[in-house]
Parts: structure tokens; C-alpha cells; sequence
């Protein structure tokens, strides 16, 4: 495979303003070819040059890093929003269990859309992973990086927002949340017999 033939394809829930956010975007920049400076071809560059894409589920003008801000940012016309339709959250909570449904939705839609990429870079939720090495069966490299624990999705703020979770009683979402949890680390730790 040649420099100019690999592609990558990121997968990241949310591109807000964060940690995550800024690792995925650096990730995505240092693939891109360097943009030519003062003179020189960024063609005759030894730096990489392969292609990448982006997919979310929401990336907002007003809260996102000026790389992915529509429409100069240098890796806007990468980024492939999907799946905005699918709730952060229900009524009585299950933040995680949206949070895993977004994150199948949108390494669905990458791997039906690039079959053939070189390495697929999944960020925060672990839930695509199986996915792609049991079912779509790629031939890509799979490179899971879990920023921060999962857990803290289900916090009454994602992403800087307020959720009304705080509102609920809290003892009844607990017992829910903690069942549910249960039931994603065993599915996530599943191996195909």
C-alpha cells in the first residue's frame, strides 16, 4: 500500500470542543498532506498523504474546532455528519444506551461507505469494534481509543449540555442505569462463538 492509496476513517460521537475532539482532528490533520507554505509544493513533501474521513452524529458551526467549521475549515469537507436524527437520550435517561446506538449507526455508515479503508479509528464508545471485525469482517486495522471512562456519558451534562436527568429521581434512573450498564459491559465483552 502507498502513501497516497490509504485512507482512514474516523469515528467520534460528537465533534464539540474537547480533548477527544482535538485528538481525532490532529489525528485526521497529521494524515492529510501538508498544506503547501511559501513557496513549496506540498506535493514534493515527504509528509503523509492519504485520505481520510470523518463521521459524527452532530458537529455544530457555533461549538467546533475551526479545522471542521463549515465552510474553510480545513477538514470540513470531511466530515460526514449521520444519525442526527437518534436521541442523545430518552425520557427517563439512557444517555448510554443512545450513546451505543449512535455509535453502531455511524460505524455502520462508514463501513458501508468505505469498504475498502485502510484503518477505521473509533474514539469514546467501544460499541462499533465487534461490529466491524465480526459482521462487516474488514480487512482494515480497527484502533479503539477510549478518551475518558463511558460512565461519564450518563453524567447530567454531555458535551457542555444540561440534561433533565437531574430533575428525575435519582435512585430510580441509579437502578435502571446500573442494570443497563451491566448489560453493555456483557455485550461488549462477548466474543463470537
Amino acid at each position: 500500500m502507498t502513501k497516497e492509496s490509504f485512507h482512514v476513517v474516523f469515528i467520534h460521537l460528537d465533534l464539540g470542543i474537547g480533548g477527544a475532539e482535538s485528538l481525532v482532528l490532529n489525528l485526521a490533520k497529521a494524515t492529510l498532506p501538508p498544506e503547501a507554505e511559501g513557496g513549496r509544493d506540498a506535493k514534493e513533501s515527504p509528509e503523509p498523504s492519504g485520505r481520510i474521513s470523518i463521521y459524527t452524529t452532530h458537529c455544530s458551526p457555533t461549538h467546533c474546532y475551526d479545522e471542521v467549521r463549515p465552510p474553510r475549515g480545513r477538514l470540513s469537507p470531511h466530515v460526514h455528519v449521520r444519525g442526527s436524527w437518534i436521541p442523545r437520550r430518552l425520557r427517563l435517561g439512557g444517555t448510554a444506551l443512545c450513546s451505543a446506538l449512535r455509535m453502531l449507526y455511524l460505524t455502520h455508515c462508514a463501513a458501508r461507505d468505505h469498504p475498502d479503508a485502510s484503518v477505521f479509528v473509533l474514539d469514546v464508545l467501544p460499541t462499533g469494534v465487534p461490529y466491524l471485525v465480526e459482521w462487516w469482517n474488514v480487512s482494515a486495522g480497527v484502533l479503539f481509543y477510549c478518551h475518558f471512562p463511558d460512565k461519564l456519558l450518563t453524567r447530567d451534562t454531555v458535551n457542555g449540555e444540561q440534561g433533565p436527568s437531574a430533575a428525575l429521581d435519582a435512585a430510580t434512573v441509579s437502578g435502571s442505569t446500573s442494570l443497563f450498564r451491566l448489560f453493555l459491559i456483557i455485550l461488549t465483552q462477548l466474543k463470537r462463538f
